[in-house]
């Protein structure tokens, strides 16, 4: 049971207090990126001044207590007073470079699985030695399950469009154009992480808050060799968590007890929304988690962009919770014709609320248990297929797009008209 313990993030109080050596040479300019960090209490920090090396990093970083230590992959003007993407009050922010960053991660975490990892971030190595638009940065260990890749632009033209809303969305169209290269070639590679221009990733020098290992920058000589002869170069904390030689599936806690335990039902709260379009009579948006058959996030969303193109559904958005996938179509489908595609492509909740109730109840949130907190986050994972979106026979849902909106993924209206109307039908509920 040892690979099971996770590390304990209290033991991390303290440990940033002192001068400590990272190394910031990868970054052109380390004041020019936003800092940000998780602390034990698991509240967000952004850092309120600039950061040139570890001693600045440590002031920040003040008497709070990070579990976890993040940089960002863009570099801007002013990184300190960075607003949000949807802020329209505060000036638009000016972006001066921006990383293309690979995440390559194998869950569960086991020497096993980071074998598989190294041997997918050597395949995205080669495929990017073709792309002479990019130079080779570095290669980090997360300190988890997988690899970062860092490249640098050497396109600098979309850096000097004088509009900064649309040098942003030149750098990001720039960046989609690249992943979904990779994506379709079959690179397994984190699709939340390489597009976004806002995206933060972990520190190369900080503790990694679940497994208590240090990510580290390390060589493109260590990658190309198999992980076990080099796993023990890599730092940890003295308390961390020991990493399993394979990954065992999960188990119940009671499993190996001899007698059958009780176990007592927890009631977990969560936000859900309906897939009713609101003001409309006989419409639905197609929001669903997909089938667990379906594999792991990255095989579900391929199998669910063809079903995006074979019904040309147009853009939709993905979100994860690390196991399993939700998909929005933020479309006000016939009621009837959703039901069909549900009942053929394996929805069966969505197909059996349909006709039962006419619409169903989707959880949209991690879910909340009174005893052990919050289950996994729901990470955005992108807006894909928009090559359907001019086949697309039904209008947007705009309730759905302003849901899609409010979890992270801004989704583009093309020339269709809206129906219904923009208030996402959402309600709280506690189930056992």
């Amino acid at each position: 049971m040892a690979e099971e313990l996770e590390f304990d993030p209290a033991v991390m109080e303290g440990y940033y207090s002192n001068d400590f050596e990272i190394d910031f040479s990868w970054m052109k300019k380390p004041t020019q990126h936003q800092f940000r960090w998780r602390t034990i209490e698991n509240r967000w920090y952004s850092s309120t001044r600039r950061i040139r090396d570890g001693n600045t990093l440590s002031k920040a970083l003040g008497k709070s207590t990070p579990t976890d230590v993040y940089v960002s992959t863009s570099s801007w003007l002013n990184p300190v007073e960075l607003p949000r993407l949807h802020d329209t009050d505060a000036p638009y922010p000016i972006l001066l470079d921006h990383l293309v960053v690979f995440d390559i991660d194998v869950p569960p975490f086991s020497q096993k699985n980071m074998e598989v990892a190294r041997k997918y971030a050597v395949k995205m190595l080669d495929w990017m030695k073709e792309k002479t638009d990019y130079a080779f940065s570095h290669v980090t260990f997360s300190g988890s399950k997988g690899f970062h890749l860092f490249y640098h632009d050497l396109q600098r033209e979309k850096f000097q469009i004088p509009d900064p809303r649309q040098r942003e969305e030149t750098v990001r169209e720039s960046r989609k154009e690249l992943l979904e290269q990779a994506v379709t070639d079959g690179h397994h590679i984190d699709t939340r992480i390489t597009a976004d221009t806002r995206r933060i990733i972990r520190l190369p020098g900080t503790v990694h808050g679940k497994t208590g290992w240090i990510c580290s920058i390390i060589s493109l000589e260590q990658l190309h060799q198999p992980f076990s002869k080099w796993k023990d170069t890599l730092l940890r904390h003295p308390q961390s968590r020991d990493m399993p030689k394979k990954a065992s599936a999960k188990k119940s806690l009671f499993s190996r007890k001899k007698k059958p335990v009780e176990v007592k039902s927890e009631q977990l709260t969560s936000i859900e929304v309906s897939t009713h379009v609101p003001g409309t009579k006989n419409r639905s948006a197609l929001l669903e988690w997909l089938p667990r058959n379906w594999g792991e996030p990255q095989n579900a969303v391929d199998k669910a962009l063809q079903l995006c193109q074979k019904y040309h559904l147009g853009s939709t958005a993905f979100w994860t919770d690390g196991e399993r996938t939700l998909m929005l179509v933020p479309r006000a489908i016939p009621r009837e014709s959703l039901s069909k595609i549900a009942k053929k492509n394996g929805f069966t909740n969505l197909a059996h609320e349909l006709k039962q109730r006419d619409h169903a109840w989707i959880r949209i949130t991690a879910q909340l248990a009174e005893s052990s907190g919050w289950d996994s986050d729901l990470i955005p994972i992108n807006v894909l297929a928009h090559d359907t979106n001019n086949a697309c026979k039904w209008p947007w849902s705009l309730a759905h797009i302003e849901l899609s909106s409010r979890m992270g993924l801004e989704i583009k209206k093309d020339e269709k008209d809206g129906s219904g109307t923009e208030e996402p039908s959402m309600r709280i509920v506690r189930r056992e």
